[in-house]
């Protein structure tokens, strides 16, 4: 008898974290217009918590502002066998080609972009309302991983969403 009652107390155990780890990763986060840099073929894509993604229906992107950085605003070395990269200068332009201010943000998204592993290649930020994330391009062999961050501004570090390969961000909508 103690045995069913322990076998039974396990399943139940088992089922409660199973479905605990599948309602969390349900969590919506922001949704994406992606281009394919190769295909050129366009996709609606969801992020949820944990990293996971699905393709959704198209849906209109929010109005965002987008900042390209210079190609030398980082320089990579290598640091205990691995690639990171350190800030030369903060030059950002806006999709009109005009600079943009730099401010405690925008400043604290470059110093957390240099704990990325890897040669940054190309950095972009999307302010959505008060909310900033970050797409960042890879040098990494023959591969293109792209790399799309939240940043956390009260603990000022970029929280990777999910890694695609060779994409463009051409919209987003936030979680509502």
């Amino acid at each position: 008898m103690k045995n069913k009652f322990k076998l039974i107390l396990f399943l139940v155990v088992i089922v409660i974290i199973v479905l605990s780890l599948y309602i969390s990763s349900k969590d919506l986060l922001v949704n994406l217009i992606t281009k394919n840099e190769i295909s050129g073929e366009v996709e609606y894509v969801s992020i949820y918590s944990h990293g996971s993604n699905k393709k959704t229906e198209a849906f209109k992107s929010e109005d965002f502002e987008l900042y390209t950085a210079d190609s030398t605003s980082f320089t990579s070395y290598i640091s205990n066998s691995k690639v990171l990269n350190k800030i030369n200068k903060i030059v950002l332009t806006d999709s009109s080609g005009n600079i943009v201010d730099n401010d405690e943000i925008i400043t604290g998204i470059f110093q957390s972009a240099e704990q990325i592993e890897h040669e940054i290649w190309e950095f972009q930020i999307f302010k959505v309302l008060d909310a900033y994330f970050v797409l960042v391009k890879l040098n990494v062999n023959w591969q293109s991983p792209c790399d799309f961050y939240e940043y956390d501004i009260t603990n000022k570090e970029l929280k990777l969403m999910h890694r695609f390969d060779d994409i463009d961000v051409l919209g987003l909508s936030l979680s509502r």
